[in-house]
């Protein structure tokens, strides 16, 4: 988990870091701004992140993931996140963990791998 909040605030940082600001005009606080939106996304990709068994969830990372835009910085995060719950799930399979911990691994996996599916066919 602690692995998952560094990669958010990591690609949150260089996002808005790439983003030009203006301190005269306010541009960083303007709802309008592109950073103002990047930030928004980051949010929003990150909370259904953390909430798989929510419908809403698939479509907000459609919804952001389909941007030509954004795609393959979303898709990189997703593939980074497969990876790191791929590896709990392995270290559980070894270690004969509850059954409990497995399944909510299981799920994120497919939940992870349904999002890459959804975003590479739209």
């Amino acid at each position: 988990m602690k692995y998952t909040k560094l990669l958010s605030i990591t690609l949150a940082a260089s996002l808005l870091s790439s983003a030009p600001v203006m301190a005269q005009d306010n541009t960083f606080y303007d709802e309008s701004s592109q950073t103002y939106q990047i930030g928004v996304m980051v949010e929003a990709i990150s909370t259904a992140l953390t909430k798989p068994e929510d419908p809403e969830s698939l479509t907000t990372i459609s919804q952001y993931g389909t941007d030509s835009r954004y795609y393959v910085m979303i898709r990189g995060w997703l593939i980074q996140e497969l990876a790191g719950v791929q590896s709990q799930l392995d270290a559980t399979k070894a270690h004969d963990s509850n059954s409990e911990n497995k399944q909510k691994f299981i799920d994120k996996v497919t939940f992870l791998q349904l999002a890459i599916r959804r975003i590479d066919l739209e």
